[in-house]
């Protein structure tokens, strides 16, 4: 069943309002991808930015993890384990590597709330088994103490779902929570090195997948009537259960963690994900806003998208109807039809782009192995193709606008993690000119991988340096750095 739409003012939310927020994240040059307003139900609102649609499957990082708490949940209210059980009791092939008593003290409720014994995420991107490492790490301190981001105790949490289920997280929870919300048929998680659903990132769904599991996180699992999981651990899980502040730098998430659950202020909960996936559910409002982007690049991108909500939107809603604005409404109409990508601020034309073509640049050692690169422009675009160990490549930009291409390279993850996609990721790319020398491009990746590549090409009279700069988790690690080279003589 679609959810409803009805007027903003309808709802108490005026349009004007609403422009205000896209106003100021536009400002602030936030990478936006989606967001729906829900209020008592109902959609008041809602956009996308291309190539973005309602029904494009989105990677939501770490709003997976209030999946997997949903999942201890459930294997709870079924009776299969408890919050006090011990985790080391239904992993006994590596109860001979534990070597500490703080690993095996460790219970259920501990992983939920963050408070494992461990002080950083226990696997790296080249471990074989991420399960296995959260046993045979040496532990820093005691569970159930302290709050520590720690996603090795989420991955952990998914293996042990999957152990009881015999089946993948979101294969578990597809009968049980998934179809009755109307979730994507096609919706998928990425593959742990060991197998099973990443627990911790993996998720990829709808942003109408988003808002509606945070309508029923809101409703405290009650969905149309029917009650999915039980009120009362979801009223455990939503609530501040947990000191963070000493170890969250975010001022808008400093208010207490649940189970696998952010705090917010005014009474708010919300799953969040890096990059600005959000389902912030707030109660005294009965509202949902859920938001899908690529903030990576951006320091601190949640606080900004919240403080300009409290400001702009949470202050102005009303508990009755409000009387339409006909200006409000037509300016948030012309708004979401020119949605966009954050532009590149500069010009679109230098004098050096009659000077640049046809000339190759050969570059001494560099951390990008970038050994030879060339440009050609025409009045809206430019292209740089350039030679490193993986082959040559080329990268083609919107000067003024954004233009899609595919990133060359293959040898990035695709649907398991270590495992190559064998494909080049989808992205979209624009550049401008700062001055006469120097050009920018913004490049962002929009795949089941999110990430964004910044580059500054500085032009001397005979001299090009490079500098990039990427916000990625696990691939472009060799497209950061800088590099300098002169004009070729041959």
């Amino acid at each position: 069943m679609k959810l409803k739409s009805e007027k903003p003012e309808k709802l108490g939310i005026p349009s004007g309002a609403i422009f205000n927020f896209l106003e100021h994240l536009e400002e602030r040059k936030l990478c936006l991808h989606g967001m729906v307003i829900l209020r008592h139900g109902k959609i008041a609102f809602e956009c996308h930015y291309p190539p973005f649609n309602a029904d494009s499957l989105h990677r939501m990082y770490s709003v997976t993890k209030s999946f997997v708490a949903m999942a201890v949940g459930f294997m709870i209210d079924e009776g299969r384990i408890t919050h006090n059980s011990k985790i080391i009791d239904f992993f006994p092939e590596y109860r001979e590597k534990v070597k500490h008593p703080y690993l095996s003290e460790m219970t259920v409720r501990d992983l939920l709330l963050m408070a494992t014994p461990h002080s950083a995420t226990t696997y790296s991107v080249s471990d074989k088994n991420w399960a296995e490492t959260f046993f045979t790490k040496t532990p820093s301190h005691k569970s159930g103490a302290n709050f520590n981001y720690d996603t090795s105790g989420t991955v952990t949490l998914t293996a042990l779902v999957e152990k009881l289920a015999g089946e993948r997280l979101f294969e578990y929870l597809r009968p049980r929570l998934l179809d009755p919300l109307g979730f994507s048929s096609d919706a998928w998680c990425i593959e742990r090195p060991e197998g099973g659903d990443w627990g911790g990132s993996g998720l990829l769904a709808s942003i109408h997948d988003l808002a509606r599991f945070g309508l029923f996180l809101l409703n405290r699992g009650n969905w149309q009537g029917k009650q999915l999981l039980s009120a009362s651990f979801l009223a455990e899980a939503c609530s501040p259960l947990i000191d963070n502040r000493v170890s969250v730098s975010s001022t808008e998430l400093q208010f207490g963690y649940g189970y696998q659950i952010w705090q917010t202020r005014y009474g708010g909960f919300a799953a969040w994900g890096m990059g600005s996936q959000v389902a912030l559910c707030l109660p005294e409002k009965d509202m949902v806003l859920a938001i899908t982007g690529d903030t990576q690049s951006i320091g601190q991108g949640q606080d900004i998208i919240l403080d300009a909500f409290w400001r702009y939107i949470y202050q102005n809603i009303t508990d009755s109807p409000l009387k339409e604005n006909s200006d409000d409404i037509d300016r948030l109409n012309q708004k979401i039809k020119a949605l966009e990508f954050p532009t590149v601020e500069g010009k679109i034309f230098s004098p050096r782009q009659d000077f640049i073509p046809g000339k190759n640049y050969d570059f001494t050692d560099n951390p990008m192995k970038i050994s030879r690169a060339s440009f050609e422009f025409t009045p809206d675009k430019g292209c740089i193709r350039y030679s490193k160990p993986s082959g040559d490549h080329e990268i083609h930009f919107g000067l003024g606008k954004y233009i899609n291409g595919i990133f060359s390279e293959t040898g990035y993850f695709g649907r398991k993690i270590g495992t190559p996609a064998g494909r080049g990721y989808r992205f979209k790319a624009s550049g401008a000119w700062f001055n006469e020398r120097s050009l920018t491009i913004y490049l962002y990746i929009i795949d089941d991988y999110l990430g964004t590549l910044k580059i500054n090409c500085f032009f001397g009279e005979d001299n090009l340096t490079l500098h990039m700069n990427k916000s990625a988790e696990w691939f472009l690690d060799d497209y950061s750095g800088m590099a300098s080279g002169k004009i070729s003589c041959g």
